[in-house]
């Protein structure tokens, strides 16, 4: 599953459709700020990035530049916050994405003390 419009457009708005990597300018960090760009997502497919994919959620997707999406594979992206930890499982009996890791947005908004029954 691919993301949808309504992600699209939210990511458009959020970034002016310029890279968001962050990069050190002297002692300074800046955004890339660079164009073209394309959708990046912090928490992998592999690790359950495709289910909030399903269920709308685009905190998890932002725009980078074709340099910084070839550099956010690897472990240099989790410090580079190119890369989210954890991982998200679809809880079938509640029908619910579940987040386990320790990124604190998608811990209170899917996190399993969060998960509706």
């Amino acid at each position: 599953m691919s993301i949808n419009q309504y992600q699209r457009k939210e990511i458009n708005l959020r970034s002016g459709e310029m890279c968001e990597a962050m990069v050190l300018v002297g002692a300074i960090y800046t955004r890339c700020w660079k164009s073209p760009v394309e959708v990046h997502h912090l928490l992998t497919r592999a690790r359950g990035g495709h289910i909030l994919d399903h269920v709308n959620e685009d905190y998890h997707l932002i725009h980078l530049c074709r340099q910084h999406h070839l550099d956010s594979d690897g472990g240099d992206a989790y410090l580079g916050n190119l890369l989210i930890d954890g991982y998200v499982t679809w809880d079938k009996r509640r029908g619910c994405a579940v987040y386990k890791g320790t990124d604190l947005y998608l811990l209170a908004k899917y996190g399993e003390v969060n998960v509706r029954v």
